[in-house]
């Protein structure tokens, strides 16, 4: 082989090697170019099927918000608005209150009662015979108010046995 021919088939491998690397940029680019317009596809899909998706949500809002509204009125209008009406139901209450609270000093006039009378009994009687006292005092009245002890009673001093070993806080003797 001549050195003429040699640099002749240099130069075409040459032309050959570039016309290669040209076609692969080219390729490069398309297939840049194609997963980007993918991407742009996708996400335009995907923005129908959000658009879409919202759009049914407010439909079935707007279709439960009318639902309630008409289940509103409904019941707005199956209820008698009379003024008077109003104003008796008003005045039943307030005065079932008033005998609810006459009912109640009413029992706590007599549990006092029951509980002086029982005092001057326990002072006069033996201390066995106290239990008699905590029975009468120990009934609950209708209204639902707590029983007292009697004042003649006093409570028993604590003492080092009766208290738990352990403890959250201090616990004084």
């Amino acid at each position: 082989m001549t050195p003429e021919e040699f640099e002749r088939f240099k130069e075409a491998e040459k032309d050959h090697l570039r016309k290669i690397r040209d076609l692969k940029k080219a390729n490069k680019q398309f297939v840049q170019q194609s997963k980007n317009s993918r991407a742009v596809t996708d996400m335009a899909t995907g923005m129908n099927e959000l658009y879409d998706e919202h759009r049914e949500m407010l439909d079935r809002l707007q279709m439960g918000t009318l639902q309630n509204e008409a289940r509103m009125e409904v019941a707005l209008d199956s209820v008698d608005m009379d003024p008077v009406s109003e104003a008796q139901d008003a005045a039943a209450l307030e005065a079932d209150m008033e005998a609810i609270k006459k009912a109640r000093a009413k029992e706590l006039i007599r549990q006092m009662k029951l509980e002086g009378s029982s005092s001057t009994e326990n002072a006069a009687k033996a201390p066995v015979q106290s239990a008699p006292v905590q029975n009468a005092s120990s009934q609950s009245s209708p209204s639902g108010s707590s029983s007292r002890t009697p004042l003649s009673e006093k409570p028993k001093p604590t003492t080092s046995s009766d208290l738990p070993e352990k403890t959250i806080g201090r616990m004084k003797p």
